[in-house]
């Protein structure tokens, strides 16, 4: 497979023509309008096994190539955080039953198995109180390593749970420090938790000199103080291939539907357009170009 080469344009962004067929994806008050220039409309291979698949075209069997650069596993990671900013505007949109929690740990805890049976055992004794709550967890990598492996600790998104004082909590989490904010005054909840979860300040990240090129650093102002952040800055501690969120069963992924730009638009529903970015991907014989607006409802 010829390599191929990404260019992301943020401005300006190429308007797409009334008439274009485009992938819709709505996210409660959230929709996402993707324009492809070249779309497949069917599947090219099929999955044979874990390390084979089949060229439909050609009937050849070939095998899954294994990258584990680096860069590909930031790519992959970039692409797990979409999912889950649309899974969390699928199914969060700040109302007074939704929590955000941070658990951490009083000592460094760098086993992601350990993490995960503690949550179980958080979950059960959660359930005694709230059986009907659904869940999006999100482990995090502090920005440090220890004996070369990352620092973690918990996000945790709850639906249906009311009230969990901070007593409630330590009972329910008693391995460190909890944190618990309300939502209600956020309107685009993916956007803002994925972008929590990924950028780093720049006093707390050890790795610097792992970036290719220079680091991506912006100030951001949160509270009286300005902070340099780097953008994406935590994603270098994540370990290739991992799976850093899972949900319960009631947590719905959104789907998406084909139509004419025109006829979304005129969905007085809508809203404000909130983003835009294109990105041109280019090989020796292939050129696509591929644009994502997204809108608010909450916004006019």
């Amino acid at each position: 497979m010829p390599e191929t080469k990404q260019i992301r344009i943020i401005h300006p962004v190429e308007s797409i023509d009334a008439n274009a067929r485009v992938s819709v994806t709505r996210m409660q008050q959230i929709t996402e309008v993707q324009y492809c220039r070249r779309r497949n409309t069917c599947a090219t291979i099929r999955r044979l096994n874990k390390a084979k698949y089949l060229v439909l075209s050609t009937g050849e069997v070939k095998f899954y190539t294994h990258n584990d650069s680096r860069a590909q596993n930031l790519a992959s990671l970039k692409a797990s955080f979409k999912r889950l900013r649309r899974l969390i505007n699928n199914n969060f949109s700040g109302a007074s039953d939704e929590l955000f929690i941070t658990l951490t740990y009083a000592e460094d805890v760098t086993d992601p198995k350990q993490i995960s049976h503690d949550f179980d055992c958080f979950m059960k004794r959660l359930r005694r109180r709230y059986p009907d709550c659904e869940y999006i967890k999100i482990a995090e990598p502090q920005g440090r390593l220890k004996s070369g492996r990352a620092v973690w600790h918990y996000h945790l998104l709850l639906k249906g749970v009311t009230v969990l004082t901070p007593t409630q909590l330590t009972q329910l989490w008693p391995h460190g420090y909890t944190k618990t904010k309300a939502l209600h005054d956020v309107d685009d909840i993916g956007r803002y938790l994925t972008s929590y979860l990924t950028d780093i300040p720049l006093a707390e990240l050890s790795r610097v000199d792992h970036f290719e090129g220079n680091p991506p650093i912006v100030t951001k102002h949160v509270g009286n103080q300005t902070k340099a952040i780097v953008k994406r800055g935590r994603l270098q501690y994540y370990p290739s291939g991992m799976n850093f969120y899972t949900s319960s069963r009631g947590i719905k992924a959104p789907t998406s539907t084909l139509m004419a730009y025109n006829e979304i638009k005129r969905d007085p529903h809508l809203g404000k357009r909130t983003s835009a970015r294109e990105v041109i991907i280019e090989s020796a014989n292939f050129h696509n170009k591929i644009i994502t607006e997204e809108y608010n409802a909450k916004r006019h």
